[in-house]
């Protein structure tokens, strides 16, 4: 079983109708990390973070249909969602370490501000600002992710000292792996206002008072850190992303399928996986893709993409996804939701500061379908399996304009999937595209 979904990890996979394969189908309509997660435990009879690595990724290949090098390329090529990883994965090592020297370390879900805890200790875990960094001071970030948006705005930003956890633990290094470990009433504090924590802070990366400094946490004796369990593999299988995180693939992937990490699969990598999917279709056919800013237009940036025509024009294309939970499955009326907005700004028709996309900031909307949500529409829409990725290219004057600004698209375009066929991205609309000679 291992080696026939381990091939789903390679550049040209042929998805057999095998039993993996029609179970990722019948299982799979979402394709978010808590369905994965559900259909491998199920599947396998056991914990996916129990999974051999190459299990793992061959999971994710299998049910995005894409390649463990587009993995790896999505993640490392893109430091938003590295920069997601990179939290999440350290806190998978240091609950390997902690396990590995027989301490219970105990995992707090959701969105509090704390994250594990040890002997009654609360703590919280971060990687370092690497901006903050410098020759013997590591550098981190402790404020709120939500809420005010810098410290000139509102003292909101910062953490009371008495609402944070026991104890910041912060790494320094994998190699060797140490910490450090400092009780909360020790940490800077914003100058004229000592009851919030300073961040970004900067601390000594060599205070024997604070480096590996367990005994802070109850713990007696000298713990182990096994190398082995932290050098990077001769193989590993995701090799551009391992070494851009210093990390073991495996820690990787066991992060991306905590289902309380859901942020990593669900709300960052998937987007990135729909235009990269697009980008490798298009280069496929050579099809030459530009940057936004090549046209030279104004509001070059409301734009994702930009192809020319055999005419040598340039056509400027916005890159979305579906709004799932705005579709309806029901039969021949079955509807997609596209959100057609920006993710900020409000609805009105300010030139600068409205949400809404003008009619001329781009001259198409190519609405990027993966195989789970493909599959559901096509079940729904026409009762036949359709587990592959589908591209659909909307022209301006086929989408719903706003009904007050009428130069403005509209926030949602709810188009019927049967109508959207239409508008399919296949070859006779590839070869409108000007190829690479």
């Amino acid at each position: 079983m291992k080696e026939k979904i381990q091939k789903y990890t390679d550049e040209h996979a042929d998805y057999e109708q095998d039993g993996f394969t029609l179970g990722i189908q019948e299982n799979i309509s979402s394709g978010r990390i808590a369905e994965i997660y559900d259909f491998a435990e199920k599947h396998f009879q056991k914990a996916p973070a129990d999974l051999p690595t190459d299990l793992k990724l061959g999971l994710l290949c299998a049910v995005m249909r894409i390649s463990a090098q587009d993995i790896d390329e999505i993640i490392a090529d893109h430091s938003e969602v590295s920069r997601t990883i990179k939290g999440h994965a350290f806190e998978v090592v240091f609950d390997t370490m902690m396990h590995t020297n027989g301490i219970v370390c105990t995992e707090v879900g959701g969105d509090s501000d704390v994250d594990r805890v040890i002997n009654g200790f609360t703590l919280q875990l971060k990687t370092p600002y690497e901006a903050g960094c410098s020759t013997g001071i590591v550098s981190y970030k402790t404020h709120k992710t939500h809420g005010a948006k810098s410290q000139n705005e509102s003292f909101n930003y910062y953490h009371k000292a008495e609402e944070f956890a026991d104890f910041l633990v912060g790494l320094v290094s994998y190699h060797p792996f140490r910490v450090v470990i400092i009780d909360k009433q020790k940490l800077p504090r914003v100058q004229g206002h000592t009851e919030y924590i300073l961040s970004p802070m900067f601390i000594p990366n060599n205070d024997p008072a604070t480096i590996n400094a367990y005994g802070n946490l109850g713990i007696t004796g000298t713990l182990s850190f096994p190398e082995n369990l932290l050098n990077l593999e001769d193989n590993e299988c995701l090799p551009k992303s391992s070494g851009l995180l210093d990390m073991r693939s495996d820690y990787i992937l066991r992060a991306i399928f905590i289902k309380d990490n859901f942020r990593i699969w669900d709300m960052n990598m998937r987007g990135f996986i729909r235009e990269h999917v697009l980008t490798k279709t298009l280069k496929s056919h050579r099809i030459h893709v530009y940057p936004a800013k090549a046209t030279g237009l104004d509001r070059s940036d409301k734009c994702d993409i930009v192809l020319k025509k055999t005419d040598n024009s340039f056509v400027r294309f916005q890159v979305k996804g579906l709004t799932w939970r705005g579709c309806r499955l029901k039969g021949a009326d079955t509807t997609v939701d596209c959100e057609t907005q920006l993710s900020r700004g409000r609805v009105n028709d300010h030139p600068t500061q409205s949400r809404l996309y003008m009619d001329s900031d781009f001259e198409a909307v190519i609405i990027a379908v993966d195989p789970p949500y493909s599959n559901q529409l096509s079940l729904a829409a026409t009762g036949k399996p359709d587990y592959n990725w589908r591209f659909y290219c909307v022209p301006q004057r086929a989408l719903t304009k706003h009904k007050v600004y009428t130069r403005r698209v509209a926030s949602h375009q709810h188009i019927k999937y049967i109508e959207l066929q239409q508008y399919l991205i296949d070859r006779a609309w590839l070869d409108t595209m000007k190829k690479e000679d």
